[in-house]
This record gives C-alpha cells, structure tokens and sequence, in this order.
C-alpha cells in the first residue's frame, strides 16, 4: 500500500493533480483546499495517499497533512460517505471545522459539502461523536477536552441540589436559545464551552443558569 509520496508537482486540474516520482506520474484526487494551497508547477511536494481498488478502477487520493488522510478515512465508516463525499467534505471544511461540527453536532455545517445531504451530515455527526476525539488538533481538541475536564470538575463541586444532568439541561438550552436567535450551533457551541469552563474553574456553577449566561455569550457572539 502506498501511503505517501514525495515529487515535483506537473498537473494541477480542478480536483486532481500528477505529481510526479522517479519518472512515474501518479494522478492524485485531492480537495479544492489543498488545490488552492499548491505551489507553482515544478515544485517539490509530499503528501499522504490512499489508495483504494474497487471493481476495475485504482484511485488514489492525496493529503496535505496525516490527519487530513485519517480523517478521510473515518468519514467513509459513517454508512452512505464514500471517498467522494468525503473529500467534498474536506473540500468544504479544514479539519478543526470538521471536528468541531461533530463534537458540537452540528450537521448543518457538515450538510454545506456538495452531495451531503441532511440525512447523510446527522449520521456523521452522530456516529463519529466518540470517535472523533482521538484527533488531538489545535481548537476542535481542546474542546473535547474542556469537555471532559468540566464534567469531573462540575461532579466535584455541583451542590447536591444542582446535579450533573441539571448542569447538562441548562447548557442544551442555552445552546438552542442562541441557535434561534440566528447564530451557527458550531459558533454558539464554542464560545458556551468557554464560559462554561470559567464558571467551573470559579465554582460559581449554580450561577449558570439561561438568564445569566445567554447575555454574556451574546456579548461574546457580538464581537
């Protein structure tokens, strides 16, 4: 199995490129992302393959980055993406979008890619959740883990009168309040995150309440 290759760039086309290696041109699909990243022609370029053989055809696709490659892959477990959806999802969102839209189940986000529908973007979304954060990138990853950090904090400091499945209630309707006010489930969902961890870290959790939080995370969105 080919997992990278290294060349000098020859071909750019609209969603596929030839980079050639040793004297052998291998036409690579990529997303318009990468396209739009591309040097000029004759130079030296290293990308992450996957190689897939299905009845007559061999196809192989292109990666900037290793975890552009894996998350390639993982999209296709999801029943209903092939490579072709996913690489138009690659095409439409980076990586740390991608992540984010899922851990934040946000399926409008994914449904912008050509050929995914609704129906398609909410399996990923649902199905990918748990899987999804074994990507340790950047935003999308500390995230997660504010996530699972305010849990433990929140199950250590919450009153008895105030349990952990109160706490998780008023972050969904918080989160759908800004979501009917107009703004992108992704969006809303990062900057509660954030305050959320802040109320946590200053154990002022019963403070957190849809009066209380709502106008500061507007304020936030404002900005």
């Amino acid at each position: 199995m080919i997992a990278s290759l290294k060349g000098t760039l020859i071909s750019i086309g609209k969603s596929d490129i030839i980079l050639e290696v040793n004297d052998v041109g291998y036409f690579l699909n990529v997303s318009s992302k990468l396209i739009s990243s591309l040097g000029d022609l004759g130079s030296n370029l290293s990308l992450y393959t996957d190689l897939q053989i299905k009845d007559d055809k061999i196809i192989m696709y292109g990666f900037a980055t290793f975890k552009d490659q894996n998350l390639f892959k993982l999209l296709q477990s999801v029943q209903g993406v092939g490579p072709k959806a996913a690489l138009s999802i690659l095409s439409t969102l980076n990586v740390d979008e991608i992540i984010l839209a899922i851990s934040s189940g946000d399926k409008a986000m994914i449904a912008r890619a050509d050929g995914v529908g609704p129906k398609v973007a909410g399996r990923i979304t649902a199905e990918l959740l748990d899987k999804i954060s074994t990507f340790s990138i950047n935003k999308s990853h500390e995230i997660i883990n504010n996530q699972k950090s305010d849990k433990l904090m929140n199950q250590l400091d919450l009153e008895n009168n105030f349990n952990q499945d109160d706490y998780e209630n008023v972050v969904e309707d918080i989160i759908s309040a800004l979501v009917n006010l107009g703004f992108g489930r992704s969006e809303v969902f990062t900057v509660v995150m954030k305050i959320k961890k802040e109320f946590s870290i200053n154990k002022k959790n019963q403070e957190f309440t849809v009066n209380n939080i709502v106008p500061l995370a507007l304020k936030e969105l404002s900005r």
